[in-house]
């Protein structure tokens, strides 16, 4: 997908005024591929992650460029997401929906971040659909050694939504998930997410007791990291679908304004969920 990253992202460092502080780039092997990856960091004054050593956005990419980018974008859709939701709390859909569902940012053209926006509206309201047993899900090889995969059947008339799944040499089990316009699309995307949470929990795991979930989408991602977790993620997968299936009911589709728009689109794709249980803090809903 053509990006004006390179044009728009030129002043995009603090020392030429702009939000991010820091870029760090590295090799990551990806399934026995060496994949660049990129981490970038908000400046301190802006609403970032605020833990140290946690990136504000993360990405991969056979290209350095296009990971450094990535991340980039990544980080300014936090940034945005989280100065929207403080100042205005009931507009751009966060009045009903209060996490970052459907929001996507990209350095390019109006369609563009709304398309990465729909996409990202898809992959979490048939991820809902799904665990609140209103559409199935078929399991399907995976093109990747050792690795499961999940189909859902969300029912819309567009996009391809997947969960792929890893048992780690240490036991545990890390998962990933991911639209796309094709079902090749989405499981592309959705092994980056795998690697991505497998070496998260390595590294909250070697932490042990002395570094606790920080909040109840990481105590879920953990839970379901484990036997009892993983038992129930399968047990899901093989039941079929059995109350009605949902509408796709939009209620805001449109650009996100913000000091950050002179870098880049941040769009929100805002759709009505079948159920507000996966913000319920008590249960081990599959969504994190």
């Amino acid at each position: 997908m053509l990006s004006l990253a390179p044009l728009l992202y030129r002043g995009i460092f603090s020392e030429s005024g702009g939000p991010i502080a820091a870029v760090e780039s590295s090799t990551f092997p990806i399934f026995n591929k060496d994949t660049y990856q990129a981490a970038a960091f908000l400046r301190p004054d802006l609403p970032g992650n605020r833990v140290d050593g946690v990136a504000d956005g993360a990405a991969f990419s056979d290209s350095p460029e296009v990971a450094r980018d990535l991340a980039i974008s990544e980080a300014l859709e936090l940034w945005a997401f989280r100065e929207t939701r403080r100042a205005h709390a009931a507009e751009y859909g966060f009045g009903l929906d209060r996490t970052s569902n459907g929001l996507a940012a990209f350095p390019g053209f109006k369609w563009q971040a709304r398309r990465r926006a729909r996409f990202a509206a898809l992959e979490r309201f048939a991820l809902v659909s799904w665990w609140d047993r209103r559409v199935s899900a078929s399991v399907h090889r995976a093109p990747y050694p050792g690795v499961g995969m999940v189909r859902i059947h969300h029912g819309q008339t567009f996009g391809e939504v997947v969960i792929l799944f890893h048992q780690a040499p240490t036991g545990f089990v890390a998962y990933g998930h991911a639209a796309g316009a094709t079902l090749a699309t989405a499981t592309s995307k959705a092994v980056v997410e795998l690697v991505r949470s497998e070496f998260g929990i390595s590294r909250r795991r070697a932490c042990g007791s002395m570094n606790q979930p920080l909040d109840y989408f990481e105590r879920r991602c953990l839970y379901f990291s484990t036997p009892e977790g993983h038992a129930e993620f399968m047990e899901r997968v093989a039941a079929p679908a059995d109350r009605p299936s949902p509408k796709w009911n939009v209620v805001y589709d449109g650009e996100i304004p913000g000091p950050w728009s002179q870098w880049t689109r941040v769009w929100r794709h805002c759709v009505v969920m079948p159920t507000y249980a996966f913000l319920d803090t008590r249960q081990n809903f599959f969504f994190w």
